[in-house]
């Protein structure tokens, strides 16, 4: 059986996720989706506000056959660290397709820029414009533009464009024999709920704001559950911050070029998370980055917690489609395939620490062990 791959994080899942669903199956008849979702933690350096069992079965009900867990160590990690980690899930569940949204399905000039990427010139095309102030992401587009030009290099500027560009950098990087599908992104990617494709950010915002009502149309799935909300940890955060010397957070995966300094300065100062930001927070370091490291920090993780590729294929969620996908490839996948998390604890001793963490931006608050409560949901597709 044929199998097309898809990233996501479902945070939540909402219209746009299923018309990316529809266009991807319709692309690929015949085939299994296969989903590498971010698990409780997510990459803009917050919680997800789902647990990744809600998440991971509404996927499951709306157009994804098989849900893999992307481990939170390459979640909550930068866009590069974040693609490599997923295509290596791919890879190893064996898709023969990988299907991205982004603002500008073009894959010739992505491929260009995917290339540009793994150029090893491009670090030292960097340095200059670090050395000027520049943020990374403003230096690593003119860098690239040295490499392809000015227009390809401004795709980067678009969020989905620049996560498109690293997927397929890392098919390149990890010489996989995967095909890529570029599928046109509709709708903002912060932009307000007012139209016709609402951004996952105005979502979250509704949910913990209560106003579950005013979201529920845009969602891909009724509602149910807690909201989970990181501010829930914000003493906790905040405390441990306190704790830790300069050098921990310098040691952290981006925390280096002075940005462990000064979130240690700017943990001394907050009395919040959005004060723990803006204060850390210079033309150089992106809010993203300032978040990541201060959740790194928080949830006790250190660059040890991260391997050079995922260990294992953690499945959540799957449809009949699914579990006949996983039991023909199961014999070939190169990484143990985790259904009963019982039977690895070892495998699993990383993420089950956070998710007692995760378990806390709940309410009321979760008690420990969330991780071996849950079983994959089999779905009973029509």
């Amino acid at each position: 059986m044929e199998a097309v791959g898809v990233v996501a994080e479902y945070n939540p899942p909402h219209k746009g996720h299923l018309r990316h669903l529809s266009l991807t199956r319709a692309a690929c008849p015949g085939a299994a989706v296969v989903a590498c979702m971010s698990g409780n933690w997510v990459q803009r350096g917050d919680c997800a506000v789902a647990d990744k069992w809600r998440r991971a079965r509404w996927a499951a009900e709306n157009g994804v056959d098989l849900v893999l867990e992307l481990p939170s160590v390459f979640a909550l990690s930068s866009a590069r660290t974040f693609a490599r980690g997923a295509v290596a899930v791919l890879a190893a569940a064996g898709v023969s397709r990988l299907s991205f949204g982004c603002e500008t399905p073009d894959l010739p000039r992505l491929r260009a820029l995917a290339a540009a990427l793994n150029d090893p010139r491009l670090d030292a095309a960097l340095a200059p414009f670090l050395d000027r102030g520049l943020s990374y992401p403003a230096a690593r587009q003119r860098a690239l533009e040295t490499l392809v030009g000015p227009e390809t290099a401004k795709l980067v500027e678009q969020p989905n464009n620049n996560l498109a560009a690293e997927y397929l950098a890392a098919l390149e990087g990890l010489s996989v024999d995967i095909t890529p599908i570029a599928i046109p992104r509709l709708g903002a990617h912060d932009g307000p709920l007012e139209q016709e494709y609402p951004s996952a950010s105005a979502l979250r915002a509704r949910l913990r704001e209560s106003d579950i009502t005013t979201a529920q149309p845009h969602l891909a799935a009724r509602w149910e559950g807690p909201v989970y909300d990181l501010r829930r940890l914000e003493p906790a955060i905040l405390c441990k911050l306190r704790q830790l010397d300069p050098e921990d957070l310098a040691a952290l995966p981006d925390g280096s070029d002075g940005l462990g300094q000064r979130l240690w300065k700017a943990g001394r100062e907050a009395g919040s998370l959005e004060a723990l930001y803006a204060l850390a927070k210079t033309r150089r370091f992106t809010a993203a980055r300032i978040r990541r490291l201060a959740l790194w920090a928080a949830l006790g993780l250190s660059a040890g917690d991260r391997p050079a590729g995922p260990g294992y294929l953690r499945v959540l969620a799957m449809t009949r489609t699914g579990a006949a996908y996983l039991a023909e490839r199961r014999g070939a996948c190169p990484l143990p395939v985790v259904t009963k998390a019982a039977d690895h604890k070892a495998l699993l001793d990383t993420e089950s620490r956070l998710t007692d963490l995760f378990s806390l931006c709940a309410t009321p608050p979760l008690p420990c062990g969330e991780e071996w409560r849950h079983s994959p949901a089999v779905i009973e597709t029509k």
